[in-house]
């Protein structure tokens, strides 16, 4: 078993950061307490620091929101089909369609309104 010094030592913090994030998250998802308590006296198991850090991971997961994951599945796809030069090489043929397209209509026409008596 580790004393909250050993557990804040574990997970690079100070015992003082620990007893307060404890004081906020005193459980997991699960509603599974982060400590045992004995007496006044808390302690850890390994798992039970492991725990914290994957509860911190969450965490910071859903501050960052949805757009972190799909950051990282973009790269992921990214890397997959030749990186971002083959996005870059896709992106100027739909732009090179676009004024292409446009050349075609002509210029577009604007009307003026005639001006409201005073």
């Amino acid at each position: 078993m580790l004393t909250i010094k050993e557990a804040a030592i574990a997970l690079s913090v100070s015992p003082q950061w620990l007893k307060y994030w404890l004081v906020d998250n005193p459980v997991d998802a699960a509603g599974v307490p982060f400590y045992v308590r004995m007496g006044n006296r808390l302690k850890f198991e390994e798992k039970d620091v492991e725990r914290i850090l994957i509860h911190l991971r969450e965490l910071e997961a859903a501050r960052l929101g949805p757009s972190i994951k799909a950051k990282a599945r973009l790269a992921g796809l990214m890397s997959h089909v030749g990186g971002y030069d083959h996005l870059a090489a896709v992106r100027e043929a739909a732009e090179s369609r676009k004024r292409e397209a446009k050349s075609k209509h002509g210029p577009r026409r604007r009307m003026t309104l005639p001006d409201w008596p005073k």
